[in-house]
Parts: structure tokens; C-alpha cells; sequence
């Protein structure tokens, strides 16, 4: 605050008597505080009115172009006259007689800095009201109980088709457009007005000066002080777009609705048909599943069958090799090789056809160890390396250092690799090489067999997988075999949750790589 007088006396005791409430400026003449309010923000000014140069009401006239502060005339009781022309001018807000006493001093001086705080937030309201009124795009107005317009924005003007907002406050709505619309815009305002309820987000048309619709959201509210209905507020936004484009998507909506009835009849067609061709497809696959059975049990049947007349042909020759004379088996001695030999032949075809069926039927069932890759590996070299020698090959095999074991049955694992190097050793040529490595790839044990031998195409690789399937082109003239190894080691790699893969170029050899899975490896 700041406290005008000319006795220093009277500064300090004022000072003394409110410094606990207020930062407190004092002056000790008219020109010297203007000089202050010029630098300071004060909420009260409190002048004395005896002052030599200038009266305390002509330094508070001034001062009002200079502050918003609430202003307190000190006056004596022959100052009457001064007084009451500075309250008709509207210099002053409040006075204070001469003499005073301390607690009316601090009840006036807190009345004006009370004052001065109201003063500021109605202000703020009011420079808030306007930014809002004057920024937003929609269109705002405010109306009496008489349902006259007290404050609008610019948008509710051009709304009306007036040019400026003052043409339309003071007016009601049906005495500036003469239709039966006002009539009953204004009835439903009476209605918000007595019935305290308010009208939220109603939809309504208005036609422009060119005959075009309009389309705005209007929301519409009782304005209540002291709980009792003073007014009325609304909004209306235009909500044009949004209109055209609810119109378009109910358009597209029942377009939509149409296409997917004719559709829905179409796919039910659809169904129908796909239904009876799924029909006929599952008897198909019923009638061959009941043939891959049948093929099944009857090459289960006949292996078992032939497998005994061949033992005992197997058994018989060897005896008769063993009990023969020199003279006799100079005679007799090759047929009984050739007969020994060719029953071990049909007994491992035999044997493999047997496994197949058990595969497909699901009779396998593993029995499962820990076991050495490496050795395992080995064991299968040596089965074939009678074979590799006769045909001058060479056979390496790399494992890798810290090969862990792995769980898996270790006889099916020695007749895939076995498989395998059968495989490589039958379709690569004389001086040809073979090669086996062993390792971990992400996680996985792997062994892989290369050879350079005369490849498959890359057509024929999906039906050397598929039992008794064997290629033949100019390079690589049909072997003799039955085609069982190779889908006897996928299928027993299947078994272990592994796999197989074979890589192949006509010319250049082939690569088969086992995979055997990570939750094999038997942690060391």
C-alpha cells in the first residue's frame, strides 16, 4: 500500500500500525507518490487531503489513471465540500474522518485491500470471459430472464446475419428474425429458464441467405446465482461435416449391410458346396488312410512271413558250409555264398520295409540313453568300410572338441548315420570322398554327411524322401536298392524331435544334415 500525508509523524505511525499486514510506501506529497506509482504495483492508496501544491483528491484523481488500487480519502470535517465532489467524480472509493483511532484505520484499509483482490478476479473473469467469447469459433451468447441478449460473440452475430455483436445486445431473438423458428427457439429457452433443466448437443438445421443448410450442435443451460435461475447460456457449433459425413456412412452402412447380405447368401452357397466337397474329400482320405493301413499290415505280414523261411536258408547254408568237404566246397562253395548272400540281402530289405510300417503306424518306440555323438558316428564308419575300401574312397569324420552326449536311442542313431554313409558310399564313384562332421548349432547337436558323388536334382529331392522313391537321371542310372534309406532316417529323426535336411546339385555330391533337438543335449 502507499500512504500519502505530509506530517512524518502520521507516515511512521501508519507505517508502525499496519507493516505486519502490508509492504508499506510512503510519500510526502502528491507529485512524490505518483513518482512511486509509476515504478510500484500498490492494491490501497491511502492519501490525506491537506496537502501544500497538491489536495489529496487531486493526487487520487491522478493516481487513478496510474493504478487500479483502491483508493481512501483521509478528510477532516471542514473538508466536507472536497470530499464529496471526489466521490462524485469518482476519485476515491472510501474515506476516513479525522481524527482516527488505529482499529478503524486497519478495518478501512483491510475493507479496500479486499476490495482491490475482488476488483483484480472480476477482472480476470471478465478479460477470460472475453478471450473465450472472441477466440472460440463457435458461437456464444448469454440471455436475461427476459430472454434479451446481454453478451454474445461474433460468430452468434454472423449466425443471426447481423455484422456486430452491439446490434445485438438488449434485443430478443423474435424481435430480429420474425419467424415461427424464433417463436419456437424462444419456447424452448422459456422452458430451460423455468423448469431449471438444461438442453445438451441438440441437432438443429439453419438455413443460410442462399437456402443451404446448416447443420449445429446447440447446447443450451440455466444460469443460476444463489440458486436461483438468472439467465441462460448456450453454444452452438457447427457441425456441418459431421453431419454429411454421418449421412455418407449411413449410406455406406446400408450399402454395406446390402453387399454383406448378398454375401452372407453367397458364402452359405459356398458352404454348402465345400461342405459336401469336404465330405467326399474326407472319404477320400478315409478310403486311402484305409488302404495305407491295409498296405501297412499286409507288408507287416509278408515281412514277417518271409522272414522265417529266410532264416532258416540262411541257418541251412551256413551249416552246409560248415560241414562240407574241401573237395565239395571247391564244387559247391560259391553257390553257397551266392545263396548266404542273397538271403542277408532280402533279410535287410526285408528288415527295412518292417521298420517303415512301424514308422507310419507309430510302433516305434525309443529307448533312449545318453549317448556318445562321436562314437556313435564311429560305429557306423566301420559297418561301411569294407564297402568305402573296395571302391578306393576316402572317409573323414570331424567332430567338434567338447561334443556333449545327447539322449537318444543309440541303435536307431548308428542306422541313420549308417543309412547315410550306405547312401553316400552306393552314389559316389570309385576314388570319390566322403565326409562327416559333428557339432553345435544354436543350441543343437548336428551331424552332417557330404559326399561328391552324382547329386540329385533338385526336382527329384522331395521323392528320394518318400519310401522306395529313387532318382534316376544320365549321371546316376538306377541303383539297385529299395529306396527305404533315406526316409527311414527322416522318419527315425522325426522320432527324436529332430530333423532332416538334404542339400543336392546333379554333379557336385550332396549334403544331408541331421539336426538333433537342444532338449537332447545332456548338459555336462
Amino acid at each position: 500500500m502507499l500512504v500519502v500525508d505530509d506530517e512524518p509523524q502520521i507516515l511512521t505511525a501508519i507505517t508502525d500500525l499496519l507493516e505486519d499486514e502490508f509492504q508499506v510506501w510512503t510519500a510526502h506529497d502528491g507529485p512524490s507518490a505518483l513518482e512511486i506509482l509509476r515504478d510500484h504495483e500498490v492494491a490501497v492508496i491511502l492519501s490525506d487531503q491537506r496537502m501544500p501544491g497538491m489536495s489529496g483528491a487531486e493526487f487520487l484523481g491522478q493516481a487513478r489513471v496510474l493504478s487500479d488500487a483502491t483508493r481512501v480519502l483521509v478528510t477532516g470535517y471542514s473538508d466536507l465540500d472536497a470530499l464529496v465532489s471526489a466521490v462524485n467524480l469518482g476519485q476515491i472509493h472510501a474515506y476516513l474522518s479525522k481524527p482516527w483511532n488505529p482499529l478503524e484505520l486497519k478495518v478501512v484499509v483491510r475493507t479496500a485491500a479486499d476490495r482491490w483482490r475482488l476488483d483484480r478476479t472480476l477482472q480476470q473473469e471478465r478479460t477470460l470471459l472475453l478471450a473465450l467469447m472472441n477466440n472460440i469459433p463457435d458461437a456464444i451468447f448469454i440471455k436475461d430472464l427476459q430472454l434479451k441478449f446481454s453478451r454474445v460473440n461474433q460468430p452468434q452475430a454472423r449466425l443471426i446475419g447481423l455484422a456486430e455483436t452491439s446490434d445485438l445486445v438488449g434485443q430478443r431473438l423474435s424481435e430480429l428474425l420474425e419467424s415461427e423458428q424464433a417463436a419456437a427457439v424462444e419456447a424452448e429457452e422459456r422452458a430451460i429458464i423455468e423448469q431449471g433443466a438444461s438442453q445438451l448437443d441438440k441437432v438443429e438445421a439453419v438455413a443460410d441467405a442462399a437456402g443451404n443448410a446448416q447443420w449445429y450442435s446447440v447446447t443450451k443451460v440455466p444460469i443460476r446465482q444463489n440458486g436461483e435461475v438468472v439467465g441462460l447460456a448456450g453454444i452452438a457449433r457447427d457441425v456441418t461435416a459431421r453431419k454429411q459425413a454421418e449421412d455418407y456412412l449411413r449410406r455406406a452402412h446400408d450399402e454395406l449391410q446390402q453387399a454383406v447380405e448378398e454375401r452372407t447368401l453367397w458364402l452359405q452357397k459356398e458352404i454348402g458346396r465345400r461342405a459336401k466337397a469336404e465330405e467326399q474329400a474326407q472319404a477320400a482320405r478315409e478310403a486311402a488312410e484305409a488302404a495305407s493301413r491295409a498296405k501297412t499290415i499286409f507288408l507287416a505280414n509278408m515281412s514277417h512271413e518271409l522272414r522265417t523261411p529266410l532264416n532258416a536258408i540262411i541257418g541251412f547254408s551256413e551249416l552246409a558250409h560248415s560241414i562240407m568237404g574241401e573237395a565239395d566246397m571247391e564244387r559247391y562253395g560259391g553257390f553257397l555264398d551266392n545263396i548266404s548272400e542273397s538271403a542277408h540281402h532280402l533279410l535287410r530289405v526285408i528288415s527295412d520295409i518292417l521298420d517303415v510300417s512301424r514308422v507310419e503306424v507309430g510302433k516305434v518306440v525309443l529307448r533312449e540313453s545318453e549317448v556318445d555323438v562321436a562314437e556313435a558316428v564311429r560305429a557306423a564308419m566301420r559297418l561301411v568300410s569294407h564297402v568305402v575300401s573296395s571302391k578306393r574312397q576316402s572317409l573323414s569324420f570331424t567332430p567338434q572338441d567338447g561334443l556333449p552326449r545327447i539322449r537318444a536311442d543309440e541303435r536307431l542313431m548308428k542306422q541313420i548315420v549308417l543309412n547315410l554313409l550306405s547312401n553316400a558310399a552306393k552314389f559316389t564313384p570309385e576314388s570319390g570322398n566322403i565326409r562327416v562332421e559333428a557339432g553345435m548349432v544354436d543350441g543343437c547337436v548336428t551331424v552332417a554327411v557330404e559326399d561328391d558323388g552324382v547329386g540329385i536334382a533338385a526336382e527329384d529331392i522331395p521323392m528320394v524322401l518318400q519310401p522306395f522313391g529313387q532318382a534316376e537321371n544320365a549321371i546316376s542310372p538306377k541303383h539297385e536298392g529299395t529306396g527305404l534309406g533315406l526316409p527311414l532316417a527322416k522318419g527315425f529323426m522325426e522320432l527324436h524331435g529332430g530333423n532332416l535336411s538334404l542339400e543336392s546339385k546333379v554333379g557336385e555330391g550332396t549334403r544331408v544334415v541331421l539336426t538333433f533337438p537342444a532338449s537332447s543335449v545332456v548338459a555336462q
